[in-house]
Protein backbone atom coordinates (compact mmCIF):
# COMPACT_ATOMS: atom_id res chain seq x y z
CA UNK A 1 0.00 0.00 0.00
CA UNK A 2 1.56 3.44 -1.08
CA UNK A 3 1.03 6.01 1.46
CA UNK A 4 -0.34 9.39 0.84
CA UNK A 5 0.09 11.37 3.93
CA UNK A 6 3.97 12.67 3.69
CA UNK A 7 5.76 15.00 6.20
CA UNK A 8 7.83 17.84 5.16
CA UNK A 9 8.46 18.65 9.21
CA UNK A 10 9.20 14.70 9.94
CA UNK A 11 7.48 13.32 12.54
CA UNK A 12 10.37 11.89 14.89
CA UNK A 13 11.39 15.57 14.94
CA UNK A 14 7.64 17.10 15.95
CA UNK A 15 7.44 14.22 19.10
CA UNK A 16 10.32 15.76 20.80
CA UNK A 17 7.67 19.07 21.84
CA UNK A 18 5.02 16.63 22.34
CA UNK A 19 3.69 15.15 25.38
CA UNK A 20 0.74 13.26 27.03
CA UNK A 21 -2.79 15.31 27.20
CA UNK A 22 -5.97 14.75 29.32
CA UNK A 23 -5.10 10.85 29.73
CA UNK A 24 -4.32 10.36 26.36
CA UNK A 25 -2.74 7.18 25.23
CA UNK A 26 -0.27 9.14 22.71
CA UNK A 27 1.63 12.39 22.83
CA UNK A 28 0.25 15.27 21.05
CA UNK A 29 1.55 18.91 20.84
CA UNK A 30 -0.42 22.81 21.35
CA UNK A 31 -0.55 24.16 17.29
CA UNK A 32 -0.98 27.79 16.67
CA UNK A 33 -2.42 28.54 13.26
CA UNK A 34 -1.23 32.10 12.20
CA UNK A 35 -3.96 32.21 9.49
CA UNK A 36 -7.14 30.60 10.36
CA UNK A 37 -6.32 31.99 13.78
CA UNK A 38 -6.58 29.47 16.29
CA UNK A 39 -5.44 27.27 18.37
CA UNK A 40 -6.01 22.86 18.65
CA UNK A 41 -3.91 20.23 20.18
CA UNK A 42 -2.80 17.28 17.76
CA UNK A 43 -0.78 14.67 17.31
CA UNK A 44 2.88 15.18 15.29
CA UNK A 45 1.28 12.36 12.96
CA UNK A 46 -1.45 15.43 11.87
CA UNK A 47 0.71 18.24 11.70
CA UNK A 48 3.21 20.05 9.16
CA UNK A 49 2.02 17.49 5.74
CA UNK A 50 0.83 17.05 2.59
CA UNK A 51 -0.75 14.99 0.40
CA UNK A 52 1.82 12.84 -2.12
CA UNK A 53 4.55 15.52 -1.00
CA UNK A 54 7.26 12.65 -2.14
CA UNK A 55 5.32 10.95 -4.74
CA UNK A 56 7.33 10.66 -7.33
CA UNK A 57 6.78 9.33 -11.15
CA UNK A 58 9.49 8.28 -12.74
CA UNK A 59 10.25 5.07 -14.83
CA UNK A 60 11.26 1.94 -13.13
CA UNK A 61 10.90 3.26 -9.56
CA UNK A 62 7.93 2.56 -7.42
CA UNK A 63 5.61 5.98 -6.55
CA UNK A 64 7.12 5.86 -2.83
CA UNK A 65 10.35 5.11 -3.15
CA UNK A 66 11.76 8.54 -2.35
CA UNK A 67 9.27 8.55 0.66
CA UNK A 68 10.68 5.09 1.36
CA UNK A 69 14.20 6.57 1.65
CA UNK A 70 13.16 9.31 3.49
CA UNK A 71 12.17 7.10 5.86
CA UNK A 72 15.21 4.74 6.64
CA UNK A 73 17.19 8.20 6.80
CA UNK A 74 14.62 9.37 9.49
CA UNK A 75 15.03 6.07 11.13
CA UNK A 76 18.52 7.05 11.89
CA UNK A 77 18.02 10.81 12.79
CA UNK A 78 15.03 10.30 15.39
CA UNK A 79 17.48 8.02 17.89
CA UNK A 80 19.57 10.49 17.30
CA UNK A 81 17.63 12.99 18.15
CA UNK A 82 16.82 11.29 21.13
CA UNK A 83 20.16 10.82 21.88
CA UNK A 84 21.31 14.25 21.88
CA UNK A 85 18.22 15.44 23.51
CA UNK A 86 19.02 12.91 26.66
CA UNK A 87 22.33 13.98 27.08
CA UNK A 88 22.47 17.67 26.32
CA UNK A 89 25.54 17.24 24.32
CA UNK A 90 26.62 16.90 20.86
CA UNK A 91 29.61 15.56 21.36
CA UNK A 92 28.78 12.19 19.44
CA UNK A 93 30.01 13.01 16.15
CA UNK A 94 27.72 10.42 14.81
CA UNK A 95 24.51 12.09 16.59
CA UNK A 96 26.15 15.35 15.62
CA UNK A 97 25.93 14.43 11.71
CA UNK A 98 22.67 13.00 11.79
CA UNK A 99 21.20 15.99 13.58
CA UNK A 100 22.85 18.14 10.87
CA UNK A 101 21.58 16.02 7.92
CA UNK A 102 18.09 16.80 9.51
CA UNK A 103 18.70 20.30 9.55
CA UNK A 104 20.16 20.58 6.14
CA UNK A 105 16.39 18.47 4.84
CA UNK A 106 14.52 20.47 6.62
CA UNK A 107 16.30 23.82 4.87
CA UNK A 108 16.00 22.73 1.34
CA UNK A 109 12.50 20.38 1.51
CA UNK A 110 8.96 22.49 2.28
CA UNK A 111 6.10 23.82 0.54
CA UNK A 112 7.22 27.41 0.67
CA UNK A 113 10.51 26.80 -1.74
CA UNK A 114 8.28 24.65 -3.44
CA UNK A 115 6.07 27.43 -4.40
CA UNK A 116 8.76 29.76 -5.13
CA UNK A 117 10.16 27.35 -7.50
CA UNK A 118 6.51 26.81 -9.36
CA UNK A 119 6.24 30.26 -9.37
CA UNK A 120 9.19 31.19 -10.81
CA UNK A 121 8.77 28.80 -13.88
CA UNK A 122 4.73 30.55 -14.08
CA UNK A 123 7.08 33.82 -14.52
CA UNK A 124 9.17 32.82 -16.69
CA UNK A 125 6.86 30.45 -19.28
CA UNK A 126 4.14 33.19 -19.42
CA UNK A 127 7.07 35.77 -20.21
CA UNK A 128 8.14 33.30 -23.17
CA UNK A 129 5.07 33.09 -24.18
CA UNK A 130 4.11 36.84 -24.70
CA UNK A 131 7.53 36.84 -26.73
CA UNK A 132 6.70 34.26 -28.74
CA UNK A 133 3.40 35.82 -29.89
CA UNK A 134 4.39 39.48 -30.47
CA UNK A 135 4.35 38.90 -34.16
CA UNK A 136 2.92 35.85 -36.87
CA UNK A 137 6.74 35.49 -38.11
CA UNK A 138 7.79 35.49 -34.21
CA UNK A 139 5.31 32.65 -33.45
CA UNK A 140 5.93 30.66 -36.75
CA UNK A 141 9.80 30.30 -36.39
CA UNK A 142 9.27 29.30 -32.63
CA UNK A 143 6.56 26.33 -33.65
CA UNK A 144 8.93 25.62 -36.63
CA UNK A 145 12.18 25.22 -34.04
CA UNK A 146 9.95 23.49 -31.47
CA UNK A 147 9.06 20.96 -33.78
CA UNK A 148 12.18 20.26 -35.14
CA UNK A 149 13.40 19.79 -31.85
CA UNK A 150 10.82 17.12 -31.40
CA UNK A 151 8.78 19.07 -28.32
CA UNK A 152 5.39 19.73 -31.03
CA UNK A 153 4.72 16.67 -33.11
CA UNK A 154 4.42 17.50 -36.95
CA UNK A 155 0.84 16.95 -37.21
CA UNK A 156 -0.34 19.18 -34.36
CA UNK A 157 -2.08 22.65 -35.68
CA UNK A 158 -0.22 25.77 -33.60
CA UNK A 159 -2.43 28.19 -35.50
CA UNK A 160 -1.16 32.02 -34.41
CA UNK A 161 -4.34 33.77 -34.72
CA UNK A 162 -6.37 30.99 -32.64
CA UNK A 163 -3.70 30.63 -30.30
CA UNK A 164 -3.41 33.94 -29.79
CA UNK A 165 -7.44 34.32 -29.02
CA UNK A 166 -7.55 31.17 -26.59
CA UNK A 167 -4.23 32.42 -24.87
CA UNK A 168 -5.11 34.04 -21.37
CA UNK A 169 -1.97 34.41 -19.14
CA UNK A 170 -4.31 34.88 -16.00
CA UNK A 171 -5.62 31.46 -16.70
CA UNK A 172 -2.03 29.82 -16.71
CA UNK A 173 -0.65 28.05 -14.07
CA UNK A 174 2.39 26.79 -14.05
CA UNK A 175 2.93 23.26 -12.32
CA UNK A 176 6.26 21.42 -11.55
CA UNK A 177 6.16 17.61 -11.43
CA UNK A 178 7.18 16.04 -7.73
CA UNK A 179 9.75 14.58 -8.97
CA UNK A 180 12.08 18.03 -10.29
CA UNK A 181 11.19 19.25 -7.19
CA UNK A 182 12.80 16.07 -5.35
CA UNK A 183 15.38 16.14 -7.78
CA UNK A 184 15.95 19.67 -7.33
CA UNK A 185 15.94 19.12 -3.33
CA UNK A 186 18.83 17.06 -3.32
CA UNK A 187 20.97 18.70 -5.40
CA UNK A 188 20.39 21.28 -3.06
CA UNK A 189 20.78 19.10 -0.10
CA UNK A 190 24.44 17.96 -1.74
CA UNK A 191 25.50 21.32 -1.60
CA UNK A 192 23.96 22.34 1.50
CA UNK A 193 25.32 19.66 3.98
CA UNK A 194 28.73 20.24 3.32
CA UNK A 195 28.18 24.01 4.19
CA UNK A 196 26.46 23.34 7.59
CA UNK A 197 29.40 20.89 8.71
CA UNK A 198 31.95 23.56 8.15
CA UNK A 199 29.37 26.02 10.66
CA UNK A 200 30.50 25.75 14.52
CA UNK A 201 27.73 24.65 16.77
CA UNK A 202 26.02 26.07 20.07
CA UNK A 203 24.07 23.97 21.94
CA UNK A 204 21.55 25.95 23.91
CA UNK A 205 20.01 24.94 27.05
CA UNK A 206 16.49 26.31 28.37
CA UNK A 207 16.11 27.26 31.73
CA UNK A 208 14.98 24.50 34.39
CA UNK A 209 11.62 24.64 34.74
CA UNK A 210 11.01 26.98 31.79
CA UNK A 211 8.64 26.36 29.28
CA UNK A 212 11.61 26.52 26.52
CA UNK A 213 11.96 26.60 22.89
CA UNK A 214 9.26 25.79 20.62
CA UNK A 215 8.88 25.03 16.72
CA UNK A 216 7.21 25.59 13.51
CA UNK A 217 6.00 23.75 10.26
CA UNK A 218 9.80 25.93 8.97
CA UNK A 219 12.13 25.90 11.70
CA UNK A 220 15.49 26.85 10.16
CA UNK A 221 16.07 30.08 10.88
CA UNK A 222 18.97 31.57 9.22
CA UNK A 223 19.34 35.37 9.95
CA UNK A 224 21.84 37.62 9.92
CA UNK A 225 24.01 37.85 13.09
CA UNK A 226 24.14 41.65 13.30
CA UNK A 227 20.76 43.37 12.91
CA UNK A 228 22.23 45.81 10.78
CA UNK A 229 22.54 43.74 8.05
CA UNK A 230 19.05 43.13 7.64
CA UNK A 231 17.46 43.37 4.31
CA UNK A 232 20.59 41.87 2.41
CA UNK A 233 20.33 38.45 0.47
CA UNK A 234 21.75 35.90 2.46
CA UNK A 235 22.73 31.82 2.55
CA UNK A 236 24.03 29.19 4.38
CA UNK A 237 27.80 30.04 2.77
CA UNK A 238 27.36 34.04 3.94
CA UNK A 239 30.01 34.59 6.95
CA UNK A 240 28.13 37.00 9.06
CA UNK A 241 24.68 34.61 9.68
CA UNK A 242 23.47 32.11 12.37
CA UNK A 243 21.48 29.41 11.69
CA UNK A 244 18.81 28.36 14.83
CA UNK A 245 17.01 25.15 14.95
CA UNK A 246 14.97 24.36 17.79
CA UNK A 247 15.60 20.34 18.39
CA UNK A 248 13.12 20.48 22.05
CA UNK A 249 11.92 22.25 24.22
CA UNK A 250 15.06 22.24 26.46
CA UNK A 251 17.46 22.54 23.80
CA UNK A 252 18.09 24.88 20.59
CA UNK A 253 20.86 24.67 18.08
CA UNK A 254 22.41 27.82 16.83
CA UNK A 255 25.15 27.42 13.92
CA UNK A 256 27.77 30.44 12.68
CA UNK A 257 31.27 30.06 11.41
CA UNK A 258 32.76 32.54 13.34
CA UNK A 259 32.12 30.86 16.62
CA UNK A 260 33.50 28.11 18.26
CA UNK A 261 31.40 24.72 19.40
CA UNK A 262 30.41 24.96 22.54
CA UNK A 263 27.43 24.79 25.32
CA UNK A 264 25.46 27.55 26.36
CA UNK A 265 22.79 28.45 29.36
CA UNK A 266 20.22 30.51 28.07
CA UNK A 267 18.15 33.17 30.24
CA UNK A 268 14.51 33.36 29.79
CA UNK A 269 14.75 36.80 27.51
CA UNK A 270 17.18 34.59 25.07
CA UNK A 271 14.44 32.22 24.67
CA UNK A 272 11.94 34.22 24.43
CA UNK A 273 13.94 35.83 21.52
CA UNK A 274 14.60 32.89 19.89
CA UNK A 275 10.69 31.96 19.91
CA UNK A 276 10.01 35.29 18.26
CA UNK A 277 12.36 34.26 15.25
CA UNK A 278 10.50 31.01 14.84
CA UNK A 279 7.46 32.40 14.94
CA UNK A 280 8.85 34.91 12.36
CA UNK A 281 10.09 32.13 10.09
CA UNK A 282 6.81 29.88 10.03
CA UNK A 283 4.80 29.24 7.32
CA UNK A 284 1.24 29.13 9.05
CA UNK A 285 1.63 26.93 12.02
CA UNK A 286 4.18 27.25 15.07
CA UNK A 287 4.43 24.00 17.62
CA UNK A 288 4.54 23.53 21.28
CA UNK A 289 4.76 21.60 23.98
CA UNK A 290 2.60 23.87 26.20
CA UNK A 291 0.35 26.73 26.36
CA UNK A 292 2.76 28.90 28.94
CA UNK A 293 5.47 29.85 26.79
CA UNK A 294 7.03 33.52 25.98
CA UNK A 295 7.93 34.86 22.66
CA UNK A 296 9.85 38.56 21.78
CA UNK A 297 9.58 39.45 18.44
CA UNK A 298 10.10 43.50 19.19
CA UNK A 299 12.99 43.89 20.68
CA UNK A 300 12.26 46.88 22.52
CA UNK A 301 9.04 45.34 23.73
CA UNK A 302 8.91 42.86 26.69
CA UNK A 303 7.88 38.93 26.16
CA UNK A 304 4.49 38.23 25.04
CA UNK A 305 2.78 35.45 26.16
CA UNK A 306 1.64 32.20 24.13
CA UNK A 307 -2.15 33.45 24.36
CA UNK A 308 -0.82 36.72 22.14
CA UNK A 309 0.42 34.59 19.42
CA UNK A 310 -2.85 34.12 17.38
CA UNK A 311 -4.35 37.72 16.98
CA UNK A 312 -0.15 38.99 16.22
CA UNK A 313 0.06 40.49 13.05
CA UNK A 314 3.59 40.31 11.43
CA UNK A 315 4.96 39.75 7.71
CA UNK A 316 7.31 36.50 7.86
CA UNK A 317 10.54 37.06 7.31
CA UNK A 318 12.70 35.76 4.47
Amino acid sequence: MVAKRHHYVPKCYLTTFSKKYDHKENPELIAFDRVDKKRFVAAPANVALEGDFNTIDVEGRSPDAFENALAAVEGEIGPALTRIVQTGSLKNEKDRTWLLNLVGLLRVRNPKLREERRSLGEFLGKQVMALALLSREKWDSEMKRARDAGVIPADVDMDYDQIKKLYKPDDYKGKVPTGAHVLSELQAFDHALPLLLQRKWMLAKAPDGSPGFITCDHPICLTWSDPANEGFPLGLITRGTEILFPISPKYALIGAFEMEDKDAEFTEEQVASANGKIILNAQRQVYSRSDDFKYQIDQKQPPQPASDLINEKFARSA
